[in-house]
């Protein structure tokens, strides 16, 4: 839905307008479509009719030639429709209304006469110069230019009348909230960034058949004044570059696009069509097709087809011509609304979460238990065409993918009949999708209803009295903007939001949502498919030299996708789902349950959705490329040369609107008043065995003053992390037993690695208690610590054992110390020069933060071939190299890609797989850096170390945590390296990469999830916080 926003919202300008709330909030208005008109040429050399395969037979000479872009000015560099739409008319309309009044005071033409002269001839211009004796033409089109063009009021440009400027002016008000000028104007300002960013590299002209002032009171009145043109072609501009000497005929006395051999002279000159390719995009297809004769390619703007955005970038070379795409042989590409849905829902369906899809099934056959009418409620807030209520009904998804209807799996926590009926309230102001609504409602049995329905509200009940569902559905198809609704329902059990939640800001979102929630029941709010920020490649690719542009590369896609996401937190996405449950836990709701839901999008199954996306990339993602001066053009060839499945990240989240209290408690789980004042019990997980974790309960009477000794502290837990490499190598018993637990943490240097064994060392918590010399008690109690303890509820340790968290840093992000501070030390160790390029191998926890901290020192930079700077993540499982490209990583790649991507100046090797150590080796450059951070625990590492290696100069450096390296320890001392660390988490937030939040009893599920790779990182959580899906309450304050 993401993707689908903005191709129907940003692009199509013309739809917002005619919106009543601001775009970003109305995410349901779409395009009907984009063509092209048959008998222009191609516009890109790069894109012929066949595609990419035949573009390669199109040899050097059109690679070599210069891109120059012409724009026409009305209807072209604006749409009238646009504002006539919003300000009630445009600059068009009113050079019309003046045409007619011209033709009737001066030659007593009649309105119809007026257009037949425009009509025949192309222009009015060319209408009067074909029409009017040779005697008379000069006088005549200049009179008809001052009167035409000089009583243009250019106010609606500006997004208001000219009363409303000169009201605006006197009063100085300022406008808040909503409305279309505004729209307007940010609509310029986005197109004047595009055009800048253009014209630096490209030629960019302005053609237009209305006279040089019009254009400059255009393009200043649009805010376009400071873009670097190339030049302004217009007809009076023309006639002036005559030479005196030079010889008058009929056609260069204020030469037209009609004629375009004189019109394009001074273009042609200074770019001729041999070495030049010329692109005019115009509104007007007899302009065009006159252009094409002098050797100037076209491309027809028109708002329900093709926008200038998007004529502009197919200019570039950044989407195809339409013409050019089949999605089956011999059957023409166009992106419509119905097409788009159902390739995009049958990814949805496969992608859905089957955990959380069975969790809402359970929340809500608990609600049908407690409700006095057996039925169930449910509002959906993006319902495009009903595809969510198929999926309640008939569930969906192939093979093993697929999942039962939501009907069935809460049928089957109910008793016989317990649900009656369902209540199902759809919102979609989308009125083009209606017909795809009802189509889908009849094939699923319904039929019209619209008995006692209200004004604007559709609504349909099951065709036959025996229902195939086992009960009655009433479905309300409401043809609005939830947001518009003015009577917000209330009692619902449940609101649904599919690829939806990520076009909001979250603030907004939370707040909207909130108007369900007024009565005394709060419904579920249940967010499937909503986009956590990354795309990518399976496989990706990295960079390359550019075969097309010289001091250009061809970007890696992990940078690619970088870009594009920038380019989609610009517009307004929201990238992270987090802050959407931060928001809603802000308003008193919580996480209930969260899972991925990615999209794949296989190039031959899915090759409508898959063209979308490539549409995307390159209307939005090629913007950021070029600004950056690499090669977005050939990016996307090399995308399409080897069309690869596309990854889409995405979370189905379940949430409650408000948190509820569930008061259903075990009896044994009751512990009197009397009981608690005197005891407390802690939980620590203890390693039993190899592959074996248990959960130990320990109790002691809190009462007695004596249970700290003097220079302890006693640290109620919120949070602890586990150590994906060393607490692994642990659980998997691959240690070996004579070593010391760890050397440098007080209470385990003097231990023996050996069962059974209590181990961790990243705890975040609240001091509650202080020995009788803890000089500082009276402050500390209640204080944000971090310590180096094993997992447990409650720990004791002495005072200069803690570390108070920094202010501002919560409590998930202080648990990572441990894990920041060792990748720090790594990149200490690896002493990185400016400039450099550094591969990282293997991007579990301390890689992610070791890519992380690297992409935040210098940023990748590209002259000629070569790539200076960059950062490559290589990893062997897809979600670790997609998390690895949002934190910075220049590419995040395949271990087998490592020789074409390499050499590098310094390889860091923390994946803990000596395979990885030997690639780092073999593809290290001379005289370079490997940095070893792995602990390969008791395993056996053999390498390849021939004769290459013993000529290469290479050193492999051990690096550990634990101590300052020599080198360094003259300015840094531990303390030094401490309060950085802190800094860089305060930057980092390294609590995103949270996969998964359980409670201490689920230890055994946690380390299995981690030794089959199946999550990343697992954070403990303590106390009232130990259940899946909720954060560790705190911060230091």
């Amino acid at each position: 839905m993401l993707h689908y926003l903005w191709l129907y919202m940003h692009i199509a300008f013309s739809l917002a307008i005619t919106s009543a709330i601001p775009v970003t909030l109305s995410p349901f208005k779409k395009r009907r479509g984009w063509g092209r008109p048959v008998g222009l040429r191609s516009t890109c050399a790069n894109f012929p009719r066949g595609g990419w395969q035949d573009a390669e037979n199109d040899g050097d000479i059109e690679k070599s030639k210069r891109l120059v872009i012409v724009i026409d000015v009305d209807n072209t560099l604006y749409s009238e429709n646009d504002l006539v739409l919003s300000m009630g008319e445009g600059i068009e309309s009113q050079i019309v209304r003046n045409t007619h009044l011209f033709g009737l005071l001066h030659f007593n033409l009649t309105t119809f006469q007026c257009d037949e002269l425009h009509r025949d001839y192309g222009s009015t211009i060319e209408g009067l110069r074909h029409t009017l004796p040779p005697t008379l033409v000069k006088g005549t089109i200049s009179r008809f230019y001052e009167e035409v063009y000089n009583s243009i009021d250019f106010s609606c440009l500006l997004g208001m009348s000219a009363k409303e400027c000169m009201t605006q002016t006197k009063s100085k008000k300022v406008r808040s909230g909503y409305d279309h000028g505004s729209a307007l104007q940010q609509r310029w300002t986005s197109l004047s960034e595009s055009l800048k960013s253009i014209s630096h590299k490209h030629p960019v002209y302005l053609a237009s058949n209305s006279p040089k002032a019009h254009v400059l009171r255009v393009i200043n009145s649009m805010g376009l004044g400071s873009v670097e043109f190339a030049g302004i072609l217009t007809p009076d501009m023309q006639s002036k570059s005559l030479k005196q000497d030079e010889q008058i005929n009929h056609e260069s006395i204020y030469p037209t696009k009609s004629s375009p051999r004189e019109f394009y002279k001074n273009i042609l000159k200074k770019h001729p069509p041999i070495s030049s390719r010329i692109i005019l995009l115009d509104d007007s297809m007899h302009n065009l097709r006159v252009a094409e004769s002098v050797g100037i390619e076209g491309i027809h703007i028109n708002r329900s087809s093709r926008t200038l955005e998007e004529g502009i970038s197919e200019a570039m070379g950044h989407i195809l011509p339409p013409e050019t795409v089949d999605t089956v042989p011999g059957e023409r590409f166009t992106f419509s609304d119905i097409e788009y849905l159902n390739s995009k829902n049958k990814i949805d369906a496969d992608a859905i979460n089957p955990r959380v899809w069975k969790q809402l099934a359970q929340e809500l056959a608990f609600r049908v238990q407690r409700s006095s009418d057996s039925v169930l409620r449910i509002g959906d807030l993006g319902a495009g065409m009903l595809f969510m209520l198929e999926f309640v009904l008939k569930g969906g998804g192939l093979n093993d993918r697929e999942k039962p209807s939501m009907l069935d799996l809460i049928n089957n926590y109910l008793e016989r009949n317990q649900l009656l009926k369902i209540e199902y309230t759809a919102y979609e102001s989308n009125l083009s999708l209606l017909h795809g609504c009802k189509e889908r409602l009849f094939r699923l049995g319904f039929q019209d209803d619209q008995t006692n329905a209200p004004d604007g509200v559709l609504s349909f009940k099951l065709a036959t009295s025996e229902s195939t569902y086992g009960v009655d559905i009433l479905v309300h198809l409401h043809l609005i903007d939830f947001q518009s609704e003015q009577r917000a329902l209330k009692d619902l059990d449940l609101l649904i939001g599919c690829c939806f939640a990520d076009l909001f800001d979250p603030d907004q979102l939370a707040l909207s949502l909130q108007r369900f929630a007024l009565g005394g029941n709060p419904p579920l709010v249940y967010l499937p498919i909503t986009f956590a920020g990354i795309t990518h490649f399976n496989p990706a690719y990295q960079s390359s030299p550019s075969q097309r542009e010289l001091n250009q590369v061809i970007p890696s896609d992990t940078t690619a996708f970088r870009m594009y996401s920038q380019s989609l937190a610009r517009h307004g996405h929201n990238l992270d789902p987090s802050q959407i449950v931060n928001k809603i836990r802000n308003h008193g709701g919580s996480l209930i349950s969260k899972g991925s839901s990615d999209w794949i999008i296989d190039p031959t199954l899915d090759r409508h959705l898959w063209e979308t996306m490539m549409y995307f990339f390159g209307m939005f993602g090629a913007r950021e490329m070029a600004k950056n001066n690499l090669d977005a053009t050939g990016w996307i060839k090399q995308c399409r040369q080897n069309p690869r499945p596309i990854v889409v990240s995405n979370v189905d989240l379940l949430l409650h609107l408000r948190a509820v209290t569930h008061e259903h408690y075990d009896n044994d789980d009751v512990v009197s008043t009397c009981e608690f004042v005197q005891a407390a019990q802690s939980q620590e997980i203890r390693f039993v065995a190899p592959y074996n974790v248990t959960t130990v309960t320990k109790r002691w009477n809190i009462s007695d003053i004596n249970r700290l000794t003097p220079d302890q502290v006693e640290v109620e837990s919120l949070c602890s992390l586990i150590s994906s490499g060393t607490e692994l190598k642990i659980y998997k018993g691959s240690f070996d037993s004579s070593s010391p637990l760890d050397v440098n943490i007080k209470g385990m240097s003097e231990r023996l690695m050996e069962y059974p064994l209590t181990y961790g060392y990243s705890l975040v918590g609240r001091v509650v208690a202080c020995g009788s010399n803890v000089d500082d008690a009276e402050s500390l109690v209640g204080r944000l610590v971090f310590t180096f303890s094993p997992h447990s509820s409650r720990v004791v340790v002495d005072r200069d054992a803690i570390q108070l968290v920094p202010d501002g840093i919560s409590a998930e992000d202080a648990v990572f110390f441990p894990s920041v501070e060792t990748a720090l030390s790594l990149v200490h160790d690896a002493n990185i020069r400016m400039g450099e390029n550094v591969a990282v191998y293997g991007q579990g926890l301390i890689g992610l933060l070791v890519t992380s901290i690297l992409s935040m020192q210098s940023p990748s930079l590209t002259s000629s071939s070569d790539c200076f700077g960059s950062v490559t993540a290589f990893d062997a499982l897809d979600d670790r190299l997609c998390v690895s490209s949002s934190l910075g990583a220049s590419s995040a790649l395949k271990p087998d890609r490592a020789a074409a991507a390499g050499p590098f100046d310094c390889s860091i090797e923390v994946s803990g797989n000596p395979r990885a150590l030997q690639l780092a080796i073999d593809h290290t450059s001379n005289n370079g850096r490997i940095i070893v951070g792995s602990w390969y625990g008791n395993s056996t590492v053999t390498l390849k170390l021939g004769i290459d290696f013993h000529r290469s100069n290479k050193a492999i450096i051990a690096s550990q945590v634990s101590t300052i390296t020599p080198t360094l320890a003259a300015l840094w001392s531990k303390t030094r390296r401490f309060s950085y660390t802190w800094a860089l988490i305060r930057s980092l937030h390294p609590s995103r990469l949270i996969a998964k939040r359980l409670p201490l009893h689920e230890a055994q599920q946690a380390y299995e999830l981690l030794d089959k790779g199946h999550e990343q990182v697992i954070c403990f959580t303590y106390g009232s916080n130990d259940h899946a899906g909720n954060s560790c309450d705190g911060s230091s304050s």
